[in-house]
């Protein structure tokens, strides 16, 4: 009697049951491998939730309940070689980060002051019991650093991954890139991704003349008659989402120009200002925030651009900057375009810097290398209590041109710099008025290094003028 052939069900079935047994034991013997490094994973990634919050988003980042004492520094030197070792994998050696919980805040000639990817954040015993069990450690057990530590490891979405036990720098370093490679599947940090009408779009301002669409747009933005500005306003509102509500002026068709209706004034209170934190200079996307390293800032998923370029080429400016925070804020078409103060400050000294207009759009800063380094901005720097501030304004196209409130409109073909000094160096109190875009584009506020620590956490997110976004 003749033998039956399989149905093709029946193969098929029997081919996604190998495939499923298959990812099974892949993930079983991956785990086991990961064991023997010392490695723990939880069960199920858990977001880290707390009274007090973490900066979490954006790195990896190993947490550890401690106190800034001899045995922590000792860990650190450990860590310190762990990270050295890491230069191997660059981008994961900038993308680590450490903090520990502690009860106090460290002495600040102790290490802990000088190096940009470790920090001790300090908190009430409550606070950090609430933490460790989040983290599910032990604060009690790894209260003392040691060779028996646990560090608990959130990926870049903020979400707890692992436990990792501390181990000689050199098994540690391989021990960590072997589990950020098997975790980075899983990690949740979704990005837009250029489509091809972006690049299309910033194809043809290679191209094109910017300059000359931008001076276009420029006298039509201007413009007083009717029914042109009323069409252009027309089509924002219908486009956008603009809440008229919160405007001084609400009716939109009020406004003589387009231009006066883009950078309309907010009624007063619309916009309370923290009065601790560092605030943010305007309404927009937040999005990149974080630590300088060296001169390096992030512009982009896997972009980043010299601070160097970005002041100009200005080595002194530059190097105050070194190894600080900063924070780029994206503004959209339907969002308050007038820039404040995050901190108190007096002026020192104003760079204009001609360059291209490309957009400065999600899409764009994935396409163009170094752009906020290319386009056009206007530099302003600024002494505070906490030590220098640069706010830069990036010019984009369309953005017919900038201003401030003590000089006017900024447009040249070539650098300026202009300085203030003594009576003549304008002061400004924090959430004060400082310029605003004629049509949208980005700010970059830069800080010395310890000066603010940036809410990692917040990008991505849509934050207003005035609310916190650094401590």
């Amino acid at each position: 009697m003749p033998r039956r052939r399989p149905s093709r069900r029946r193969l098929l079935v029997a081919a996604l049951a190998i495939l499923v047994a298959g990812y099974h034991l892949g993930q079983l013997y991956q785990q086991q491998r990961l064991a023997q490094e010392g490695i723990a994973l939880v069960g199920e990634p858990a977001t880290i939730t707390g009274e007090v919050q973490l900066p979490l988003r954006g790195h990896w980042t190993l947490l550890l309940a401690g106190e800034p004492d001899p045995a922590c520094d000792a860990m650190l030197h450990s860590l310190l070689r762990t990270v050295n070792r890491l230069a191997s994998w660059p981008r994961l050696q900038s993308r680590f980060r450490f903090i520990l919980l502690a009860t106090r805040a460290p002495d600040p000639s102790s290490l802990w002051g000088y190096i940009p990817w470790a920090s001790v954040i300090y908190m009430g015993d409550k606070q950090r019991s609430e933490l460790a069990d989040a983290l599910q450690v032990d604060a009690e057990t790894h209260a003392v650093c040691g060779p028996q530590s646990q560090f608990a490891l959130t990926g870049p979405d903020g979400r707890l991954y692992a436990h990792v036990r501390l181990d000689k720098p050199r098994q540690m370093a391989e021990s960590l890139r072997q589990l950020t490679e098997a975790l980075e599947p899983m990690i949740d940090t979704p990005t837009t991704e250029p489509g091809w009408l972006d690049r299309l779009n910033t194809w043809l301002l290679r191209i094109l003349s910017q300059h000359w669409l931008s001076a276009r747009m420029h006298g039509l933005a201007r413009s007083e008659t009717p029914w042109l500005k009323n069409a252009l306003i027309r089509y924002v509102r219908s486009h956008y989402d603009v809440n008229m509500q919160e405007a001084a002026v609400e009716d939109p068709f009020a406004y003589p120009s387009f231009n006066a209706f883009f950078t309309r004034a907010l009624k007063p209170g619309a916009r309370p200002i923290d009065p601790e934190a560092a605030a943010s200079p305007a309404d927009g996307v937040l999005s990149q925030a974080g630590h300088i390293v060296h001169d390096r800032l992030v512009q982009a998923k896997g972009h980043e651009y010299s601070l160097y370029a970005l002041l100009g080429g200005d080595g002194f400016t530059a190097s105050q900057f070194e190894s600080g925070s900063f924070a780029t804020i994206y503004l959209s078409p339907r969002d308050y375009h007038r820039v404040h103060m995050p901190l108190a400050g007096t002026l020192r000294e104003m760079v204009f810097i001609p360059g291209d207009l490309f957009g400065v759009s999600e899409a764009t800063t994935q396409l163009v290398p170094g752009l906020f380094a290319r386009n056009e901005r206007l530099i302003l720097l600024f002494d505070t209590d906490r030590g220098p501030m640069a706010v830069v304004l990036v010019g984009a196209i369309f953005v017919g041109s900038m201003q401030t409130v003590w000089h006017g409109e900024v447009r040249s073909d070539r650098v300026q710099r202009w300085e203030y000094k003594g009576e003549d160096a304008p002061q400004f109190e924090k959430g004060e008025e400082i310029a605003r875009f004629n049509m949208g584009s980005t700010v970059i506020v830069l800080h010395t290094q310890y000066a603010v620590d940036m809410r990692e956490e917040l990008v991505g997110q849509h934050v207003r003028m005035g609310q916190a976004i650094g401590d």
